[in-house]
């Protein structure tokens, strides 16, 4: 019986929304990749002449009479879980592992796992022999402006194939947009050297690849508003490879003997005593701080200057693994101003300076003097050796004296990062800024980076590091 309302009319009770019925179409692979002659040409790509290592790029991957590559791109773009990813290896939106995605609100994608997890693996266990195991891995990615993947070898546990399934528009255009798949060379060492092929991310393609200690590869940045849309993941078999590690950059190591007259090269204000107490407290509280104007402004212009115009005595140091920047060679070098400089900060006068202005005793400490030249493309990235070398070194007081022309745009990259070992928070992120010095304190469990200088990067800036190695630290 019907609840009368007070007026004494009825009212019919609410209609329930109708449920939709979940339509689950089926994906197929394009018969081509199932015939015989395939599965030999497959085969072929398997061995050791198909450098730099095995890979293939599957054109028209998908069977798509039914349009299941649309429903699964309109998917993808609407998809609401996206998470941005940065660190020092990539900058990304990527959804979590597809493993758990809902049929009922996402149909199509839920049919494309269905098809890597069955139809995917069998077929690739078909072509290449290798026995896999059941795990797969799978996510969506999508590559914006200014984003890419740096050189790495996806290494990890049990990885055996990895696969990339493109979404991307129909006419892309790497010149314009970017995003190319980078394949690397190596050296006797296995270490990643120079670029010796590259994919296009063409609609509907399945780049897939061996994973080795030699499968070095990239995603080259992203230079348009573009989206760079995939599916990627892993197969895996039960094999272990154990990654090989590179070694670590090596910068000679000093103890301070050499005195130099700061005068003419530091700003007055930071030799005096007063000024010297108040930073130093100021550096008590927070183990870090930026002293602006810190070199002789004409100083200052004369380096920048000098480095500028001479490209030439800088080198670029790798593996592209670890690192892509230009570091200078002060055997070539014939620039007085900057020889001033480099001369100031190895000295004792300046290890006396840190102490006064930080607190922290460093006379006696190993030290190491670096000078880079950051532009567009420069970075340097971590791993298990920098982590070791981290605690072997102690603690660090870490001096970063910035010589640039003008601003570093925002979201330009070529920041310097600080992140505690095992942790994705950042303690500390230093944006360059003209004529400044950046002091840290560093913990051995504290490693630092610097974050790649993508295109929105300006005129180029000159990193000089100053690093006292295993300083005392008071009780």
């Amino acid at each position: 019986m019907k609840r009368k309302q007070q007026n004494g009319t009825a009212k019919a009770p609410a209609k329930k929304a109708k449920r939709k019925s979940v339509v689950i179409e089926p994906i197929h692979i394009n018969p081509k990749y199932n015939e015989k002659k395939y599965r030999q040409e497959f085969r072929k790509g398997l061995d050791a002449s198909n450098k730099p290592f095995p890979h293939w790029q599957l054109r028209n991957f998908v069977e798509n009479s039914g349009n299941v590559v649309e429903k699964v791109e309109e998917e993808l773009q609407n998809f609401e879980d996206w998470q941005r990813k940065e660190n020092d290896l990539y900058s990304l939106y990527q959804s979590n592992d597809l493993k758990s995605i809902a049929p009922a609100k996402h149909p199509a994608i839920f049919s494309f796992r269905q098809f890597l997890y069955k139809e995917v693996k069998e077929w690739l266990q078909n072509v290449s022999g290798v026995e896999l195991i059941d795990q797969v891995d799978c996510n969506g990615s999508c590559y914006a402006r200014t984003d890419s993947l740096l050189p790495h070898n996806d290494l990890i546990d049990t990885r055996r194939f990895a696969f990339v399934y493109y979404l991307t528009s129909p006419n892309w255009d790497s010149e314009l947009n970017g995003g190319d798949l980078q394949l690397f060379n190596h050296d006797g060492n296995l270490q990643p050297t120079t670029v010796a092929t590259q994919f296009s991310p063409l609609r509907n393609s399945l780049m897939l690849f061996e994973v080795s200690q030699t499968s070095w590869h990239r995603v080259s940045e992203m230079i348009s508003e573009e989206p760079r849309l995939s599916i990627n993941g892993w197969f895996h078999s039960s094999r272990r490879l154990e990654p090989k590690k590179p070694t670590v950059e090596s910068i000679a190591r000093f103890v301070p003997e050499n005195s130099c007259k700061l005068a003419k090269i530091v700003n007055k204000e930071y030799l005096k005593a007063k000024r010297q107490e108040e930073v130093q407290k100021t550096f008590s509280d927070s183990s870090e701080l930026n002293l602006v104007q810190f070199l002789n402004q004409k100083l200052h212009d004369q380096v920048y200057d000098e480095l500028l115009s001479t490209p030439s005595v800088f080198e670029t140091v790798g593996p592209v693994s670890k690192r892509h920047v230009a570091r200078l060679n002060e055997k070539n070098l014939s620039f007085p101003s900057t020889a001033l400089v480099i001369e100031a900060l190895k000295s004792k006068n300046f290890a006396n300076l840190a102490s006064k202005l930080t607190g922290v005793t460093v006379a006696g400490a190993q030290t190491s003097v670096k000078v880079s030249r950051i532009e567009h493309g420069s970075y340097w990235v971590l791993g298990d050796e920098d982590a070791e070398q981290n605690a072997a070194d102690g603690y660090c007081l870490d001096v970063h004296v910035y010589v640039q022309k003008s601003g570093w745009p925002d979201e330009s990259g070529g920041e310097m990062i600080y992140i505690e070992e095992g942790e994705t928070e950042e303690l500390l992120r230093i944006s360059p800024s003209p004529n400044t010095m950046s002091i840290v304190f560093r913990e051995p469990s504290v490693l630092s980076f610097l974050k790649y200088a993508n295109c929105n990067s300006a005129d180029p800036f000159f990193l000089f590091t100053v690093c006292f190695h295993n300083v005392q630290v008071a009780e």
